[in-house]
């Protein structure tokens, strides 16, 4: 059996690995969830979809058990997730002949959970990964089959990270199929749950930056929420501020006598803000408005964010 030949369903949202797929395998149909009009990559699956022959489904979690008929009468070999929101049940990933797999980006037993690319950068982490592993009943606790390190550079933001482990992975799952088709079997091998660390999903409040932290920390954060991921933010004169590009200044000595949060210095597209011990240079930020008051925020040197 050669690749080609491999019947696979798709659960997921990450066009990159469904492309990839899509070239080489026969991929008999795809499983994201209902378009509410906020998620551009399910907008990109479905425009995708619009010039292939194959069936698109977007149930919602309490639909998805109404489509095991589907996948009892179809020929599938094997399902394939990468970025499905809902924990897929017992009924349904049992069904293919081999089962099905998951694409996790982090080396488990290691950020188990959701948003763990985020929660790496903003928890300092040099280096993370991906992992092949198979869907069981709980959450990224499946046998491993395969795994590689991915560097997570000083200056990385999610989204090149991001960009950088599903780059990765494509070359991953290529290995992973092949071996497969040669043998019609997986390697795998237990996690080691001793070692695990878990991740729940990102809330709207972790992004509100504390400026008592240290100047790495605050970066971190800055970094980790960029674009297209909503943003770290501050409150300034009763308005939002988001704070989109930042890097940790060493040309300032820091001023002792300012609280933290205060700018230092500010012009056009720039704010030099002060934290615990040092300061963050904001390269790039977005004032959001809340009422016809706000296009007219001046920055002030002494002045603090909260």
């Amino acid at each position: 059996m050669d690749n080609s030949s491999l019947n696979i369903v798709f659960f997921g949202n990450n066009l990159k690995i469904l492309e990839y797929l899509d070239s080489i395998v026969n991929i008999v149909a795809v499983f994201t969830r209902p378009n509410n009009g906020s998620n551009d990559s399910i907008d990109l699956i479905e425009r995708y979809l619009d010039s292939k022959d194959i069936l698109l489904f977007q149930p919602t979690k309490k639909e998805l058990y109404m489509h095991s008929p589907f996948l009892k009468n179809e020929d599938v070999d094997l399902i394939i997730v990468c970025g499905y929101k809902y924990i897929i049940p017992r009924e349904i990933f049992s069904l293919p002949k081999s089962g099905a797999i998951n694409i996790h980006p982090s080396m488990l037993p290691k950020y188990r959970g959701q948003h763990v690319i985020n929660w790496a950068i903003v928890n300092g982490e040099t280096k993370t990964g991906v992992t092949v592993h198979f869907v069981d009943d709980d959450l990224d606790t499946g046998d491993i089959i395969a795994q590689r390190s991915v560097p997570i550079y000083f200056d990385d933001t999610a989204k090149q990270l991001h960009d950088r482990i599903y780059d990765k992975a494509c070359y991953l799952l290529k290995d992973v199929l092949n071996d497969f088709s040669k043998t019609g079997q997986f390697e795998r091998k237990v996690q080691d749950s001793s070692n695990a660390t878990f991740f729940k999903p990102r809330k709207p409040e972790d992004g509100h930056l504390d400026w008592s932290k240290s100047s790495i920390e605050v970066y971190n954060i800055i970094r980790a929420l960029s674009k297209p991921w909503p943003g770290a933010f501050s409150y300034f004169n009763g308005s939002k501020i988001i704070f989109w590009e930042a890097s940790i200044d060493v040309s300032h000595s820091p001023k002792e006598d300012y609280p933290c949060g205060s700018i230092i210095k500010a012009a056009e597209n720039y704010l030099l803000i002060s934290t615990i011990d040092g300061m963050i240079a904001v390269n790039k930020f977005e004032v959001v408005p809340n009422n016809a008051k706000t296009k007219k925020l001046t920055f002030i040197e002494g002045n603090t964010f909260t």
